[in-house]
């Protein structure tokens, strides 16, 4: 059982992480689109499955930090990304996500960011909001301009290490 609940937004199912995504979210992030603004590269299947057994417990390995990933689900049942957040304490929350080519440009990144904000802080009380963007992203930095987001202040930039081309974004909520 998942420390933290599937939540839904229109058109979308986002389902806690388990190690049974893996082969169908390898397939998604086989997508070589996914990387253009990341470091990353697409992870092997073992790897994957290792990552996801890792992160379905819900906290890191010394229980200092929540971590939080959810698997993203169109109604036809295809998977299309993910959203995830960290919760290193209550002002201070990173978010990220990724889309698929075919989930982009329909507003689902949106809507499962929108879901998962209002998750953390309905349940965790999680009220400052980061997340990091290469600043060539547009289509990043506009979903976070929908959501509220705005550009941290440069004193902030000392809550992250930063990419030289990665931009810093701040999200502040009521605080309960």
């Amino acid at each position: 059982m998942s420390p933290f609940p599937p939540l839904t937004a229109p058109s979308l199912v986002l389902e806690p992480v388990c190690v049974a995504h893996a082969e169908e979210m390898h397939a998604v992030l086989a997508d070589p689109s996914i990387y253009a603004f990341l470091s990353d590269e697409p992870p092997t299947l073992d790897g994957l499955r290792a990552a996801y057994e890792r992160r379905s417990v819900g906290h890191s390995p010394d229980g200092a930090e929540q971590w939080f990933n959810w698997m993203l689900r169109r109604d036809d049942g295809r998977l299309i990304g993910y959203v995830q957040a960290t919760i290193e304490s209550r002002d201070r929350c990173w978010i990220g996500y990724v889309m698929s080519r075919e989930g982009r440009g329909h507003g689902h990144a949106t809507r499962a960011v929108a879901a998962m904000i209002a998750y953390l802080q309905r349940e965790h009380d999680a009220w400052r909001l980061l997340a990091s963007v290469d600043a060539r992203n547009a289509r990043s930095i506009a979903l976070l301009d929908r959501l509220g987001f705005d550009l941290a202040p440069p004193h902030a930039k000392e809550l992250a290490e930063l990419g030289a081309g990665d931009r810093l974004y701040l999200l502040e909520l009521v605080s309960a």
